[in-house]
């Protein structure tokens, strides 16, 4: 499953779509250096598939590239970066 990914000068997403319906999605709003990470979610009969994890990895990349700070509001993104200590 192909990871994409939108966004613009407020925000944005990394999302996997099948047959034109986002089925899972990372949002972040941007604020100048600063990214908030405010929500994931994966459609409920795909969870198990490691999905959300492979969107916080895309979203890591582009944090790491772009040298932004993250402040995470959604708590999965937050357990993540804790456990892998990035806060």
């Amino acid at each position: 499953m192909k990871i994409q990914h939108q966004y613009d000068n407020q925000g944005g997403a990394f999302f996997i779509e099948q047959n034109g319906v986002r089925i899972a999605e990372l949002t972040y709003r941007t604020f100048d250096r600063l990214l908030d990470a405010n929500h994931t979610r994966v459609d409920s009969q795909l969870r198990g598939q490691r999905l959300a994890d492979q969107l916080y990895q895309a979203f890591i990349e582009f944090v790491d590239q772009g040298g932004y700070n993250v402040r995470p509001s959604c708590s999965y993104i937050e357990a993540k970066m804790r456990k892998e200590k990035r806060i």
